[in-house]
C-alpha cells in the first residue's frame, strides 16, 4: 500500500500485484475500505467535505476496489501503457454494456458488424463507463493503428504461427488447458516464430480474466444463452477466449518491436481489439435474430 500525503490531501491505493483474490473477498475488502475511510471522515475536522462529488468512490480503477477523494487530480498511472489487468477491465466494462454500445454504434438490423476499434469508441460514449477505463480504452485505441501497421510487416510464417496455434491448438480448449498450453515449452518450440514473451502476455490475459469475462456465469454470456435463438448461438466464452489468445499473441509479438508500446501493452491491447469486436458482434447476432 502506498500513501501520499501532500498538501492537497492524502491518498491511498491499494495493489496486491499478481494476487487475485476471490469475488466475494475483494467485495469484503471493498466494503471494509470504505468504513475505515468514512469513520475516519466522521471524527476529522474535514474542511473540504462539502466539496466532495456525489460518489467519492467512482473514480478508481474499476470504480468499486478503492476510493479517490480527489477527482480532480491525476491518478498515479501503472507501470506501462497497459497490462493484462487493464484489458479485463475494458472487456469488463463493454461486456457490461452491450445495449448502451449498440446505441451509440447506432447500427441497424443487415449492417456490417463493427470492428473491435468502432466498438471500443463507441464505448467512449457510455456514460456509465468510468473514467479511469476510457483513459485505459484510450491507450488501447492509441496502440492499435500501431499493432496493424507492425503486423503487416511481420513475415507471413510468424503470421501463420500465430494463427495456427490458436486455431490448431488452443480453440474450444478450457481456459486452464489454453494457459498450459501457451507456456509449454514444446508448444513454443513448434510455433518458434512466436515470441515466447508474446505467449506469456496472451497466458497472463487469459488467467486475468477466468474469474469474470471468461467465465460462463458473466452476465454477458447468461444473457446470450437465453432466447429463442440459444440453440444456434455458439458459446461466446469460447469465442471471447479464442479471440483473446489470437489477438493478445499476435499484438504482443508486434508490440515488442515497435517503441514504447512493448510485449504487454500489445497483448493487452490487439486481445481488447479482437475481442470487443467479438462480443458486441456476437451480442448483435442475438439482438437481431
Amino acid at each position: 500500500m502506498s500513501v501520499y500525503q501532500q498538501r492537497a490531501g492524502s491518498r491511498f491505493t491499494v495493489d496486491l500485484g499478481s494476487v487475485k483474490l476471490p469475488a466475494v473477498v475483494e467485495k469484503q475488502v471493498e466494503t471494509e475500505i470504505r468504513g475505515v475511510v468514512l469513520r475516519a471522515l466522521g471524527t476529522t475536522e474535514f474542511g473540504g467535505r462539502s466539496r466532495l462529488p456525489e460518489s467519492i468512490f467512482d473514480t478508481f480503477p474499476g470504480r468499486t476496489l478503492g476510493l479517490w477523494l480527489d477527482p480532480d487530480a491525476p491518478f498515479p498511472q501503472p507501470d506501462g501503457p497497459l497490462s493484462p489487468r487493464d484489458h479485463t477491465l475494458i472487456m469488463r466494462e463493454v461486456m457490461s454494456h452491450p445495449v448502451e454500445i449498440v446505441r451509440a454504434l447506432r447500427l441497424s438490423r443487415g449492417d456490417p458488424k463493427p470492428s473491435g476499434a468502432e466498438v471500443l469508441e463507441a464505448a467512449l460514449d457510455v456514460d456509465d463507463i468510468d473514467g479511469y477505463t476510457k483513459e485505459r480504452i484510450k491507450a488501447v485505441l492509441e496502440i492499435l493503428p500501431q499493432l496493424e501497421e507492425a503486423q503487416s510487416k511481420l513475415p507471413r510464417t510468424v503470421r501463420r504461427s500465430v494463427t495456427g496455434l490458436v486455431e490448431d491448438r488452443l480453440s474450444g480448449q478450457p481456459l486452464v488447458e489454453q494457459v498450459r498450453l501457451l507456456r509449454d515449452a514444446t508448444v513454443r518450440q513448434e510455433v518458434a516464430d512466436v515470441h515466447d514473451e508474446a505467449m506469456e502476455a496472451a497466458a497472463q490475459i487469459l488467467e486475468d480474466g477466468a474469474d469474470s469475462i471468461y467465465s460462463p456465469d458473466f452476465s454477458f454470456h447468461r444473457t446470450l444463452r437465453s432466447g429463442t435463438a440459444r440453440a444456434a448461438q455458439k458459446d461466446t466464452v469460447d469465442g471471447v477466449k479464442d479471440a483473446d489468445a489470437i489477438g493478445a499473441t499476435g499484438g504482443g509479438f508486434a508490440g515488442t518491436v515497435i517503441p514504447g508500446v512493448g510485449t504487454a501493452a500489445g497483448a493487452a491491447a490487439g486481445g481488447a481489439g479482437a475481442s470487443a469486436g467479438y462480443a458486441i458482434g456476437a451480442f448483435i447476432g442475438w439482438l437481431f435474430d
